[in-house]
């Protein structure tokens, strides 16, 4: 499971080398690939969140791993909620993934010329990119732990998670690429640094490792405590971009890959055994 577990960590850190593939893309096919992974991503956080690692973890707390109540395992769950948006507002300042006007899904890319960022550039450029790289390295080590946390409290587990992350960062990745050459780096410092900062999830699954060794509450808290942080991720970073779109075809399209993104996750947990 451990090595499952880094497994999944480092792939899901290679995706930071989309940017490779972005350089010849446009921008009609790239926003067309961005409507269709932010949807079903939605729907895969959410249906992750509410159907696995909230579960998982109340199933912890019935078989004594942890010494509280099923309120307790929600009040962590909302600590998650908190803890993320206090992240959103200070870490994430000004890593938030830029807006794009509507009917265009280019909020998490805009490395073509004229993209609509949410900040001018200017003789500070180059700080917003550096806090981009310090605000996303925090998320991936967060996503480390999550990944790890759910390998180690079982395989299915861990696949179902890993599979949300990945439907999450890769749209993210993306918009990371686009920030860094917007912010003044070179397109192959760009795809360096993003890397980079994306290995810094390792440094989360081992923290959870050897937290997971020595304290028994600890993947019942983090199960808990990430079920609060996807819900938030999905309902405050993800969904509002959905919205946008006023066109009723795109919307009853996004509302159909929205579903499917449950139903897969759903599928998974399903057919996959659990512990």
């Amino acid at each position: 499971m451990i090595v499952f577990g880094f497994l999944s960590i480092f792939i899901i850190g290679c995706l930071s080398f989309v940017g490779v593939f972005m350089l010849s893309m446009k921008e009609r096919t790239l926003d067309g690939i961005l409507f269709v992974l932010v949807a079903f991503a939605t729907g895969t956080i959410f249906a992750t969140a509410i159907l696995d690692l909230i579960p998982e973890a109340i199933h912890h707390i019935e078989e004594g791993a942890i010494n509280i109540d099923i309120l307790g395992v929600f009040l962590v769950v909302l600590l998650g909620y908190v803890i993320f948006f206090v992240l959103e507002r200070f870490v994430y300042w000004f890593h938030g993934h830029a807006h794009g006007k509507d009917e265009q899904m280019v909020c998490y890319s805009n490395i073509t010329e004229g993209g609509n960022l949410s900040v001018q550039k200017g003789h500070n450029i180059k700080t917003f990119a550096l806090l981009n790289l310090m605000g996303d390295g925090l998320h991936n080590y967060l996503d480390g732990i999550v990944i790890m946390v759910g390998f180690l409290s079982g395989v299915e587990n861990g696949i179902v998670i890993t599979l949300a992350v990945l439907f999450h960062e890769l749209p993210q990745e993306m918009g990371d690429f686009g920030i860094l050459v917007y912010g003044g780096f070179s397109r192959k410092k760009a795809i360096f640094y993003n890397f980079t900062s994306a290995m810094i999830a390792l440094l989360g699954g081992l923290t959870a490792l050897l937290l997971t060794e020595s304290v028994e509450a600890f993947n019942a808290f983090m199960l808990a405590f990430s079920g609060g942080g996807f819900l938030y991720i999905a309902s405050t970073e993800l969904m509002p971009e959905l919205l946008k779109h006023k066109n009723l075809k795109k919307s009853i399209l996004q509302a159909v890959i929205f579903v499917f993104g449950i139903l897969m996750i759903l599928s998974l947990i399903l057919l996959l055994p659990h512990e």
